[in-house]
């Protein structure tokens, strides 16, 4: 019965280390990421809609872990028939390295956009 408490113990304290190491981004960091951010998302909805014109990220929560960013965003963007969002999840090193970009919401325009090119980027 020692045993088990130890490992348990163990276990806790591993998952406490852990998540003690990943920090919220600082201003610079969010500045970096939002930036890289802004190009991930724009070659993911491209695959549905090509941005037209202007864009803007709103990042929500912001994470960094040994150089690896976790975010949690809204990318409002033009395209040729009017404005288009999506939220979504991201993952990436610095520079936007090695990304991941999981699209889990989007407006229902863009919805309707995916539906009509067949393609489907919102998990929702």
């Amino acid at each position: 019965m020692i045993k088990k408490s130890l490992m348990i113990a163990a276990v806790a304290v591993l998952g406490m280390t852990g998540a003690a190491q990943a920090t919220e981004c600082d201003d610079a960091q969010q500045a970096e990421a939002g930036s890289s951010l802004a190009g991930l998302a724009k070659a993911a909805v491209s695959k549905v809609v090509p941005v037209t014109g202007k864009q803007m990220v709103n990042v929500n929560a912001c994470d960094v872990r040994a150089g690896t960013y976790s975010i949690e965003f809204k990318y409002n963007f033009l395209g040729a028939d009017g404005l288009y969002w999506v939220e979504g999840t991201a993952r990436f090193g610095a520079g936007g390295s090695n990304p991941s970009v999981k699209i889990t919401k989007a407006s229902p325009n863009m919805a309707a956009a995916e539906a009509k090119a067949g393609v489907k980027l919102a998990s929702n």
